[in-house]
């Protein structure tokens, strides 16, 4: 009995040391629970303590102090294991560094998740709005530049001085300022635009005015069509001093209308109201003004083999009883080797269904002839009215006199400088059965420096040859410049230049 109760001692003693060996971290816990397991025998065997007190209490006090010595080396042995603490801690301290360096990352995804929400919610309305296009205007459609622009234009600027033989014997000046600007537009291959600017008087400082617009239709090279202020002339003169034909021509001077123009295969039409100084301008007694005319252009233009021809009509109507014109001829341009001649015929007529203003009929021949550096031009032109000039048509300065003839000749010294001699003979008058005729006689000298500059002086003397410069009154029937009957000089520099 007792060397079981021994036994049971001894293998209750070696389970705690095993136990404390496999796992030395729990031993001082598992100390005191050996001691129930010691215990449990002894509750078994209660019924043999009194006889068996000494000597079991011996035996039980080395058991158990054996057992304590092998349990103080496994403590011992367990106690190092709180000693880990301080290599652990530095890898606790990199894992709250990491996670301190994360936290800012942390917050501003936190930041950044509400703005995206926003973002996504105004997302949604912004489509919502488009798809159902509620309270949202329709944008502005894009500009489209034009896919050319071109400024261009010519200035001129003049100056003039007269001196008569007469009592006084004053020099006087006078002056003359053209600026033409014109703005072209170049949509495309097909269409096209242009305004125009200009600036024109006898003055230093003439006012700019708004001179026309119109848009242009290209379809091929053959037809295009084109809209706006139009502006149509018809035989004007090549001579210097009736050049320009807004005042002068001898088949039709500038008549100006809005409208439009058709041009096709050198057939040109167009249709349109008269503007400005073309236009009938009617009023009423709220002083309240509109224009009443309308116009009418056709010509043609034939070419062939480098000769020109091109017959035309003007149709003009003031809506007032017999007030209409028509302006009709033929212009051409021919040339012959080193000949070559510009001629018009103009038919001038007004009241076209009464018998009253008779027709006026105007011829004019321009020759050239160009050999080297010698160029020779000439013009004759004579108009017939009606004996009666009362009875003519006369449309303003369109024709400055009946008759004129001049020739001049040019000599090219250089590329850029040429002198002139001319001669010039002028009836000044409208009426051939008066003599107020002139002796025109002088120099021309041209300077052309650059392409698109030209400089020209000039000085004329001027003999009235007429016997009714000497009459009183004689000034009515001039229709160019009265000279008087005095020797005139005149002198004169033009500049012209253009971009």
């Amino acid at each position: 009995m007792k060397s079981m109760k021994l036994s049971a001692i001894v293998l209750g003693l070696a389970a705690a040391g095993a136990f404390a060996q496999t796992a030395p971290a729990a031993a001082p816990a598992a100390a005191p629970a050996a001691q129930p397991a010691a215990e449990a025998p002894k509750a078994d065997s209660t019924a043999a303590q009194p006889a068996a007190q000494p000597a079991a209490a011996e035996q039980q006090a080395a058991p158990a102090e054996t057992a304590k010595a092998e349990a103080q080396p496994e403590a011992k042995a367990a106690e190092p294991a709180p000693a880990a603490e301080p290599a652990a801690a530095p890898a606790e301290e990199k894992k709250e560094e990491v996670a301190k360096a994360e936290e800012p990352k942390a917050e501003e995804q936190k930041a950044e998740e509400p703005k995206a929400e926003e973002k996504q919610e105004e997302s949604a309305q912004i489509s919502l709005t488009e798809r159902l296009n509620i309270s949202k205007a329709d944008a502005a459609p894009e500009t489209k530049s034009a896919k050319e622009f071109k400024v261009s234009g010519a200035v001129e600027f003049d100056a003039y001085a007269y001196w008569r033989n007469d009592e006084e014997k004053d020099l006087y000046h006078d002056y003359w300022s053209t600026f033409d600007l014109d703005f072209q537009v170049k949509f495309n291959d097909q269409w096209s635009a242009q305004v125009e600017l200009e600036a024109d008087g006898q003055s230093t400082s003439p006012g700019a005015v708004y001179n026309g617009a119109f848009v242009q239709y290209q379809h091929s090279e053959n037809l295009a069509v084109k809209f706006g202020d139009l502006t149509y002339s018809e035989g004007a003169f090549n001579y210097y001093d009736y050049s320009d034909p807004a005042d002068y021509a001898a088949g039709m001077k500038e008549h100006d209308i809005r409208g439009i123009e058709l041009n096709l295969y050198g057939l040109q039409v167009a249709l349109g109201f008269g503007r400005g100084a073309n236009d009938n301008t009617v009023c009423n007694a709220n002083a309240e003004c509109w224009g009443k005319s309308y116009d009418v252009h056709a010509a043609y233009q034939f070419d062939f083999a480098g000769q020109a021809l091109r017959p035309f009509a003007h149709y003009k109507s003031w809506q007032e009883p017999k007030a209409n014109e028509l302006h009709t001829g033929l212009e051409a341009a021919l040339e012959f080797g080193p000949f070559a001649i510009h001629a018009v015929y103009g038919l001038h007529a007004d009241a076209l269904t009464e018998d009253e203003p008779k027709a006026t009929h105007a011829f004019l021949a321009e020759p050239v002839f160009k050999v080297s550096n010698v160029n020779i031009k000439a013009g004759f032109f004579y108009a017939i009215f009606d004996d009666d000039l009362s009875k003519a048509t006369i449309h303003d300065s369109e024709i400055p006199e009946y008759m004129f003839a001049y020739g001049e000749g040019d000599i090219k010294l250089t590329d850029a400088f040429t002198v002139g001699l001319l001669g010039e003979l002028h009836t000044n008058s409208l009426d051939d059965d008066t003599d107020l005729g002139s002796l025109n006689f002088g120099t021309r000298l041209y300077f052309t420096p650059v392409d698109g500059l030209e400089v020209t002086g000039f000085a004329m003397a001027i003999l009235p040859m007429g016997n009714d410069w000497e009459k009183e009154g004689h000034e009515d029937f001039v229709s160019t410049v009265d000279y008087g009957e005095d020797l005139n000089l005149k002198f004169g520099v033009e500049t012209v230049f253009s971009f």
